[in-house]
Formats: C-alpha cells, sequence, structure tokens
C-alpha cells in the first residue's frame, strides 16, 4: 500500500494542516478514515507497536480537542462535506461507495 497517495485527498490534507498533524499522524488518521483500519493493522502497516499508534492516537484527539474516535470522524466528514461544496473534489462519501 502506498501511504503517500493518502496524503494526497485534499481534503485530509486540508484537516491534517488544519490541526498541526505531524506526518506520523496524518498517516494513522488517513488510515483509519480510508481504509477503517484497526490499531493492530495500524501498527502492522507502519512497523510500530500498538501502544505506539495508541499514543499518536491520544495526540490526535489532544490537538483537535475531542475524546472519541466518533466525533473526531466526524469532523473530518464534516470537513469532507464542505471542501465538496467548493471543489471538485470526491467527498469521503464518494470515495467509500466505490470501494
Amino acid at each position: 500500500m502506498n501511504h503517500d497517495t493518502i496524503a494526497d485527498n485534499q481534503v485530509l490534507s486540508q484537516f491534517f494542516t488544519n490541526y498541526g498533524l505531524t506526518q506520523r499522524e496524518s498517516e494513522i488518521l488517513a488510515l483509519i478514515a480510508t481504509y477503517g483500519y484497526t490499531n493492530k493493522e495500524i501498527a502492522e502497516s507502519c512497523c510500530i507497536s500498538e501502544k505506539t499508534v495508541k499514543i499518536h492516537l491520544a495526540n490526535i484527539m489532544s490537538k483537535i480537542g475531542i475524546g472519541s474516535m466518533r466525533r473526531l470522524l466526524a469532523l473530518l466528514l464534516q470537513q469532507a462535506l464542505l471542501v465538496s461544496k467548493f471543489t471538485s473534489e470526491p467527498t469521503v462519501i464518494t470515495s467509500i461507495r466505490m470501494s
């Protein structure tokens, strides 16, 4: 899997920039949002431990100021829908349906 192509998505890139996420945090969030990866799958894909994945997720949520994965994904989806109104970028919903 090429993680670089995930980061090319305009919606995700904007989200990562808005919240000051590191490259690794961005990669982890992209794997969750795009593929629905579990912590174990992320750890295997990124060659890190599950504990490290959990630390990155805690850092992401702290930077964004939320306390649950549901709220995090809802926020990401809201941004995707907002961006899709102003660009020709496919929304996350469109991308999921195409999978």
